[in-house]
């Protein structure tokens, strides 16, 4: 395809990946230009939830992420601390009423079917190594400086997507450099073999444990062969990184009077990687001309609604149905960030509410569980509004 129809996508994660793949099926070229020598998604598994699965088929790339996930079955919620179940919903149901599948993966594999997809259209090229430092937009486009071996370069495109996440340099560009917000929450993430725990482990459940100032989550990823682990702490620590070593050692004495199932899967894993939770408030306008923003570094979010992938995803989808439909890129821009920023704004704002009601303490605490309790046929229904989006 002639150069002329080139958008430069900053960041080959998974936003940056689907935002490829979108823009190849709606007849553009996209060249994504990623700074990492190799393509190793960090991090261990992920919820899907219906949105996310419907942007994945729209995407081409649902029945490969299939192969290897799980469908879920059920989420259920229990006490930490006493180990009794407060609350439980059925996925299968869930499943049937948003007509879309719930599933849970590997990050890895996610990003993997993503790859092969974007492998498989012609017009989608990967510069590894190769990253974008800075750039300039123009009537024609945008250009972005780009660094690849202590050599620098210039590319040239109609347009620019900073899909760089978190610390997205193309965001920096725009609004200058901020760092994020650290909530003082540090996730401690672990992958354990199934076959060392008790056959409960494996089965396809989403189970979620709320204590003070701490919550577990875990399920079965990888068919069912591992089970993703996350244990999330108060915690002073930070770092820039995802998935910074640790050992069980330096895990926050409060799990040992744990409840059996969460303290054994603590137990059972022999390595952690621990990632401090940032986010950032929302922004004002994402777009600039011929440049635009997706993904984390457009709406970074806490992990609680289980929803940065799949925001990015619904992100590619929206971006490209803009893109193919209005003749000027920058209206394009315009009319993707007006449709998109208020859903990615409420889904930040209920991330950052949510965790506090996980973390809660003192009477807030008591009334969490009561309500769970009493309300537990509505744990899928107060979200109805995330899973039931469909890009259209």
């Amino acid at each position: 395809m002639a150069r002329a129809r080139t958008i430069l996508v900053a960041g080959a994660g998974i936003g940056g990946l689907a935002a490829a793949i979108a823009l190849a099926r709606a007849g553009f070229r996209a060249l994504v230009l990623e700074r990492a020598a190799h393509l190793e998604e960090l991090g261990a598994g992920l919820q899907l939830t219906p949105n996310a699965t419907r942007a994945l088929e729209r995407l081409g790339a649902l029945e490969a992420v299939k192969r290897h996930a799980v469908a879920v079955q059920e989420l259920i919620v229990a006490s930490c601390d006493t180990g009794i179940e407060l609350a439980r919903a059925s996925l299968d149901d869930a499943v049937i009423r948003f007509g879309a599948p719930w599933l849970v993966t590997l990050r890895a594999d996610l990003h993997r079917a993503l790859h092969a997809a974007a492998s498989d259209l012609v017009d989608i090229e990967l510069e590894l190594g190769t990253e974008v430092t800075d750039f300039a937009a123009h009537a024609r486009g945008a250009t972005a400086l780009t660094t690849r071996t202590g050599k620098s370069k210039e590319q040239t495109g109609i347009a620019l997507v900073g899909a760089d996440g978190l610390w997205s340099n193309v965001r920096a560009r725009l609004h200058g450099e901020e760092l994020p917000d650290f909530p003082r929450l540090v996730a401690w993430r672990a992958l354990v073999p199934a076959n060392a725990l008790p056959a409960v482990y494996a089965e396809p459940i989403v189970r979620l444990w709320l204590s003070h100032d701490a919550h577990v989550v875990h399920y079965p990823v990888a068919g069912g062969e591992q089970i993703n682990l996350v244990a999330v702490f108060r915690d002073d620590w930070q770092s820039e990184s995802w998935s910074a070593p640790a050992q069980i050692g330096d895990i926050p004495v409060a799990y040992d009077d744990w409840a059996e199932m969460p303290r054994t899967l603590i137990e059972a894993a022999s390595t952690f990687t621990r990632w401090a939770l940032a986010d950032r408030p929302p922004l004002k306008r994402w777009s600039e001309g011929r440049v635009t923003l997706l993904g984390d570094a457009a709406h970074p979010m806490l992990p609680f609604l289980a929803q940065g992938a799949g925001a990015a995803l619904e992100d590619a989808v929206a971006l490209s149905r803009h893109v193919r439909h209005h003749g000027d890129v920058a209206d394009a821009f315009r009319a993707y960030e007006t449709e998109r920023a208020p859903r990615t704004t409420r889904l930040q704002n209920a991330a950052r509410f949510t965790g506090r009601i996980y973390h809660a303490r003192g009477p807030l605490r008591w009334a969490r569980d009561i309500k769970l309790r009493w309300d537990a046929e509505k744990l899928i229904d107060r979200h109805s509004w995330i899973y039931r989006y469909r890009p259209i």
